[in-house]
């Protein structure tokens, strides 16, 4: 009875030890396969899970704008050219990010009216700025440019240069700086 026991005891770690080298040689085989597999998939056209880029919000041709946002940059951007357009679906449209040449990016609503434009060290086009906040910033911080305006629902936020940030409600009236 002894001997049976060491006889079985003996066998079945014999067996584990072979399946498991040979399942690990195997499955490291198969695992090995299938990657190189995936990875060459892309040169066959195919996109499969483990070749797909990170998620990336999708572009467009800059030449495949609505006409109310190529009018918009031929309007206040003339010098500068369309380098970058990524689109965001949104529930009832789509909503586009545009680089510019220049740097400025522009973002513009499902209608295709502009939300946000940040210029970054250049000053915004003046004609964007309601004259009210135009002439406040004039009065209160003198010398400094407007580099990026946000219209919001209830207002506009804007950043001078340097960093400060300032809120207007609709009607270009001050409301306080932005936290």
């Amino acid at each position: 009875m002894k001997k049976t026991i060491f006889t079985l005891t003996i066998a079945a770690l014999a067996a584990m030890t072979s399946c498991n080298n040979g399942g690990s040689q195997a499955g490291g085989a198969q695992l090995t396969d299938s990657v190189q597999a995936q990875q060459a998939a892309p040169e066959t056209g195919v996109t499969t899970a483990a070749a797909a880029p990170a998620a990336a919000a999708p572009t467009v041709k800059p030449t495949d704008l609505p006409t109310p946002i190529t009018d918009f940059l031929k309007q206040y951007f003339p010098q500068a050219t369309v380098s970058f357009v990524e689109t965001d679906n949104e529930f009832g449209g789509v909503e586009y990010d545009v680089t510019l040449s220049d740097g400025t990016e522009v973002d513009f609503d499902k209608a295709g009216q502009w939300e946000n434009v940040d210029c970054h060290a250049k000053a915004v086009p003046a004609a964007l700025v309601p004259q009210a906040i135009a002439t406040y910033v004039k009065t209160n911080y003198q010398g400094k440019v407007i580099t990026k305006i946000d219209q919001k629902p209830a207002g506009y936020e804007i950043e001078l240069a340097g960093g400060l940030e300032l809120k207007f409600d609709k009607a270009g009236q001050f409301l306080g700086l932005d936290d």
